[in-house]
């Protein structure tokens, strides 16, 4: 069947000769035979509309303008060279520095680190390597149905995926990584799975489609992903002491691609429940991305704090538009309380409070909607922190108060920011860090090792712009958590 520009050009064609035949009925044949070498000119450019006869489905790593190549693309279409999921792909994608402690003090289980990250993220360029409108894969259209994005941990690696410790762990779906006392779980965010040693798909539907009917398989079509980091002290490792920045450089994990009904068909075999320990049709050159630590997960062995009570809710008195307006605002304390290894713990370095390296922060974590809000509203660091605290449901919410928000403080007035993100860690008070010990009191000697702390930080409801952003009525909700982390 002819596309709508074939359509149109054949309606003028016929419109034309119609006018022209009745034109020859008065002149005579001499006319007729340029009459046909016009129409001929008008017809001949259909060849252009030609396209390939091929099959299946064909990894995009240009733009071609060739209408009879498999790898067409139509004009503005983006694509470039792209390498696969090699060892050192997927870098930069799930941020986070880990601390490796021990129980009792940290029971086995807890987790230690979680970063988000799409597909384009992992591929060999790492975090922005592929424009999620990058068209990977062109596919003909009888390959409808049998295109799929699947996963699935490293599983020929026995630090990547090829030993499952969930029977250690008491953790679903966690594997054994290359350093000791760390296991690790990845999850496919849009469909809810655990990623494992055995190969899941998703079908791949909704695609977009080029002038030619076939379908465009883009960066921006595969799912989101989660990798976790669990404590285990009875997991062992290739090391069990290493600290630093994660230089092992085998893949915890895969996102590959599957397609092609007849012809080319990309990754055959690669199928659900297929063992990734013995089978990887198509890797490395035609799956997208890895799930990788390597260069990115910073681990730390380190004595530190835990937080054991705090004001479980502040309660701010009723406040009027034209005080907030005219800059008054209420204040009240947060009381914290603490327990701290101080003294320093087999294995583990000493601890010791601070911002930097090593050493133990204490943070208040704004949740990810009320984060957003305020960046939205530019209430932003020069970091990733966050100057207030705004309203569940600010700005989408008519009920809820605007111009309005909590701010934090030392009891000397210093002010404090608030945390975004809990794992990007060693930015000080631009990300929302204050050394733990700050304003900190010690609440007797210390037994077993152990020694505990009040601290006090205090929070204040205010208009955070006065004259600026309007102040309007309505009320105010949110949820902030303590968080201690080495840095």
């Amino acid at each position: 069947m002819s596309n709508p520009a074939t359509i149109g050009n054949f309606r003028l064609v016929s419109a034309r000769l119609s006018n022209v035949l009745r034109f020859i009925s008065r002149h005579g044949t001499n006319v007729f035979l340029s009459v046909l070498l016009i129409v001929a000119c008008i017809v001949m450019p259909m060849r252009a509309n030609a396209q390939s006869t091929s099959k299946g489905c064909f990894k995009i790593t240009s733009t071609t303008s060739n209408a009879n190549s498999s790898s067409y693309t139509d004009p503005g279409t983006i694509a470039a060279s792209w390498a696969g999921s090699t060892d050192g792909s997927g870098q930069g994608a799930f941020p986070m520095t880990i601390n490796v402690n021990a129980p009792p003090f940290v029971p086995d289980g807890t987790l230690l680190g979680s970063a988000v990250s799409p597909a384009y993220n992992l591929g060999a360029n790492g975090v922005g390597g592929y424009n999620p409108e990058q068209v990977l894969f062109r596919c003909s259209p009888d390959s409808a149905g049998t295109m799929y994005e699947y996963y699935s941990v490293n599983g020929d690696d026995s630090y990547g995926g090829g030993t499952d410790v969930s029977g250690t762990t008491g953790i679903t779906a966690t594997y054994r990584t290359y350093y000791g006392g760390i296991a690790s779980r990845i999850t496919n965010v849009t469909t809810g799975e655990y990623v494992t040693r055995y190969y899941k798909g998703r079908a791949l539907t909704d695609l977009d489609k080029d002038s030619q009917g076939w379908f465009l398989v883009k960066a921006k079509n595969f799912s989101q992903y989660k990798l976790e980091l669990f404590q285990c002290s009875t997991c062992t490792g290739a090391s069990s002491s290493f600290t630093g920045t994660w230089a092992y450089i085998g893949p915890l994990g895969y996102v590959a691609f599957a397609g092609g009904a007849s012809g080319t068909i990309v990754s055959q075999g690669l199928a659900a429940g297929v063992d990734a320990g013995t089978s990887w049709p198509g890797w490395y050159g035609s799956w997208p991305g890895s799930f990788a630590a390597y260069n990115t997960v910073i681990v730390r062995r380190a004595a530190t704090c835990a937080v054991t009570n705090a004001t479980p809710t502040v309660l701010f008195p009723t406040a009027t538009i034209v005080g907030l307006t005219q800059g008054q605002s209420t204040q009240v304390p947060v009381t914290i309380q603490m327990q701290c290894q101080t003294t320093k713990p087999s294995n583990l370095s000493a601890f010791a409070s601070g911002t930097a390296a090593n050493q133990t922060a204490l943070g208040v974590l704004a949740q990810p909607a009320n984060a957003q809000s305020a960046i939205d509203a530019g209430l932003t660091t020069t970091g990733s922190g966050v100057t207030y605290l705004l309203s569940d449901g600010y700005g989408t919410d008519s009920s809820v108060a605007t111009g309005v928000g909590v701010a934090l403080s030392r009891p000397n007035g210093t002010a404090l920011n608030f945390l975004t993100n809990q794992y990007v860690t060693t930015g000080g008070a631009k990300d929302g860090w204050d050394p733990v010990l700050n304003d900190a009191t010690a609440n007797g000697a210390a037994s077993g090792g152990i020694t505990t702390y009040t601290r006090t930080i205090n929070a204040t409801f205010k208009a955070f712009a006065p004259g600026v952003t309007p102040v309007t009525a309505g009320r105010y909700n949110a949820t902030a958590q303590v968080i201690v982390r080495v840095q």
